[in-house]
């Protein structure tokens, strides 16, 4: 069965509950693990993830408050808040009604988080080898397709791990 194809998780009476909490102490675990790499990523940058996430939708294009929010999945009034503060530390940049751009030290934190992510990332495909790195991406792929079946289908394509 694809990726796709998974069918809805359903906890049915004799469905084995040992299994299923320990599945779900497992992802717990990861979830930790998540937030221990977002906390040195905050710590490196000296940016909330919020921010971080609102400075990286501007190097990708997002122009405006309005479209920051919408990459980000923030309401407008906290995305234009969240713009204003990475324009009092200098890392955001527009002109009275221009569009927003990364500053040369946006620029630095940006290249720093994006660091980061690479060092993380290649430790972890290191550590797993190629087969169980390969095995990782389709269990989270058929993970994300059981827990937001909305979420439309992924193309197939995947970036460079590095190697």
């Amino acid at each position: 069965m694809s990726a796709a194809a998974v069918a809805p998780l359903e906890i049915r009476p004799g469905t084995s509950m040992t299994g299923v909490l320990a599945l779900m102490d497992e992802l717990a675990l990861l979830a930790g693990a998540g937030e221990e790499v977002r906390r040195q990523v905050d710590e490196l940058t000296g940016l909330r993830s919020g921010e971080l996430q609102a400075l990286l939708a501007v190097a990708d294009g997002a122009d405006r408050p309005t479209t920051v929010a919408e990459a980000t999945g923030q309401v407008d009034d906290a995305a234009a808040a969240t713009v204003e503060a990475l324009r009092r530390r200098g890392l955001v940049t527009s002109a009275s009604g221009a569009a927003l751009q990364l500053t040369e030290a946006g620029r630095v934190v940006r290249q720093q988080a994006e660091g980061l992510r690479i060092r993380v990332l290649h430790g972890v495909v290191s550590a797993l080898g190629e087969q169980a790195t390969d095995q990782l991406r389709r269990t989270v792929q058929a993970l994300g397709s059981v827990l937001a079946p909305e979420a439309p289908p992924s193309s197939g394509a995947r970036p460079a791990l590095p190697g």
